[in-house]
């Protein structure tokens, strides 16, 4: 089998990965090493710029579905382990938002 994704293949005998690793705190995180990580990933950013009537969640722009970006509120640069892709939280609160890759570069990994 060849591999045209770029990304490593699984070895042999190996246990398949989740495609949503879900942590004890109820944070989610998307594994994107395998197909169905990135497609779940890109569902939930999709359904983020159908939530905000399809426009940047920073600058109110249209915004294509293409050209949004998953941004996570609480960043995940320095404290990447906050990461969260959770849409929505425990108690039905949006969270995270969908934006224009200017909005999401400004921000970058910074808490507003």
């Amino acid at each position: 089998m060849i591999d045209t994704s770029g990304l490593p293949l699984p070895k042999p005998g190996a246990k398949p990965q989740p495609a949503v690793k879900v942590y004890p705190d109820g944070r989610e995180v998307c594994n994107q090493l395998t197909k169905a990580g990135r497609d779940e990933y890109k569902r939930r950013r999709e359904a983020m710029r159908q939530r905000q009537n399809r426009v940047c969640g920073y600058c109110g722009k249209p915004i294509t579905e293409k050209e949004a970006t998953f941004e996570h509120v609480d960043g995940r640069g320095m404290g990447g382990a906050r990461r969260d892709d959770r849409i929505v939280d425990a108690f039905g609160k949006p969270m995270n938002l969908a934006v224009c890759l200017r909005c999401n570069s400004t921000k970058g990994s910074k808490r507003l």
